[in-house]
């Protein structure tokens, strides 16, 4: 098949479904092209520059066209309309492709509009995917105090885009039951439509501390950080935010050190809450690193912790072997089911008290073991892949 992945914006260096489904995919043989605009995820961030720009680099970079990783990148400039962006030239770079399948990420974007209309004219079949959580999508916890106008305003919206692309699709993949409400309830998409499928890990990068080389590299990392064997490592991966909140695993952190307790912090990131994390006791603070680079961070710990929100890292750390804490408020239980605790959101001291109950070596290795084989078995990216490629090729015979 040759199959077309669509997304807005695409970084190189991060590990998202716009960079490791279509390496699967290709891995399976298949003809796979990625088409993006010339911009870098989160580029129209308030806080791009101070967070990802000495990472992965200026918000807009050239166009052009690539080969990563068994799949082809086509960058083309992109516009912005009524502050929606959209990729120009996305019609010519369909009609000289001609791929059988489309899978866009968005299914609001503009540029998910205009590749389901493209479809009347070149009769490829179109899959729709959502990766927007209750967490920050804001408007499903109050639709019902909300004005009647934006209201309307909102319906309407749905109306145009969400609805148009569900009629011409075949399907669409919300990462979660959360995520899958908002479609149907705020996107307008045709619930029989609707086929839920987590995001993924490179299980081939991603794997439990098991050769010599995986002991040497965390050796190396708790060496680097003055943190010895006998230390507990927490570790939090991502934006340094009050959404995501890791000053609060610091603070857990601090309120552990003063009790004479031996856990330690490692933060890899970066963002607003910078200075006041490395200004909690054995807390320690690392740039981001590239994609491929993150499972020796994840080798040298010994729990994983994501205070708020939903993360794609948090399915990273726990393909690495990692037993995990989250947010009472996620909706992605299945994350920790036999493989980690939920703490009260917000509440230090509670956290305080879940990193206590993962000081036993042993609970963490059973608890590690059962997460990183659920990663193997259900995560995966290939299995997601081969899924995947059964629904398109059912769709093409239809």
């Amino acid at each position: 098949m040759r199959v077309a992945f669509i997304s807005d914006w695409y970084s190189e260096k991060m590990g998202y479904a716009e960079n490791c489904l279509p390496k699967s995919m290709a891995s399976l043989g298949h003809d796979v092209h990625v088409i993006s605009s010339n911009v870098q995820t989160y580029f129209n961030s308030p806080t791009y520059q101070e967070t990802y720009e000495s990472f992965i680099g200026p918000g807009i970079v050239a166009c052009g066209i690539k080969e990563i990783n068994g799949y082809t990148l086509h960058r083309l400039p992109h516009q912005n309309w009524n502050g929606d962006l959209y990729i120009e030239g996305l019609l010519g770079k369909l009609r000289s492709l001609r791929p059988q399948i489309i899978q866009t990420f968005d299914v609001f974007s503009l540029t998910t509009l205009e590749a389901s209309l493209a479809k009347l004219l070149w009769g490829y079949k179109l899959f729709l995917a959502s990766h927007i959580h209750a967490s920050v999508f804001p408007l499903s916890k109050r639709w019902d105090r909300i004005g009647t106008k934006r209201r309307l305003k909102w319906i309407t919206k749905a109306v145009v885009r969400g609805r148009v692309a569900s009629f011409l699709s075949e399907k669409c993949y919300p990462i979660s039951t959360d995520a899958a409400e908002i479609v149907v309830r705020f996107y307008g998409v045709q619930s029989h439509k609707v086929k839920i499928c987590s995001l993924g890990v490179d299980t081939d990068l991603f794997r439990p501390l098991s050769d010599d080389s995986s002991q040497k590299a965390r050796a190396k990392i708790r060496r680097q950080f003055g943190i010895s064997e006998s230390d507990i490592l927490c570790i939090y991966t991502g934006r340094f935010s009050q959404a995501k909140d890791p000053l609060c695993l610091a603070q857990a952190i601090n309120f552990l050190i003063n009790k004479g307790m031996p856990f330690r912090g490692i933060f890899i990131g970066d963002g607003p809450q910078k200075e006041a994390i490395q200004g909690c006791k054995e807390c320690y603070v690392h740039p981001f690193v590239p994609f491929n680079k993150l499972p020796q961070f994840y080798w040298a710990a010994d729990i994983c912790v994501w205070p708020r929100q939903e993360s794609t890292s948090q399915l990273d750390a726990i393909a690495c072997g990692l037993p995990i804490i989250l947010s009472n408020r996620v909706e992605v239980r299945e994350r920790i089911e036999g493989n980690g605790l939920l703490y009260e959101e917000g509440d230090t001291q509670d956290l305080a008290r879940k990193i206590c109950t993962l000081s036993n070596m042993e609970t963490r290795r059973v608890l590690g073991e059962h997460g990183a084989q659920k990663i193997r078995k259900h995560f995966s990216w290939d299995i997601i892949a081969r899924q995947r490629a059964v629904d398109y090729e059912a769709a093409l015979r239809r």
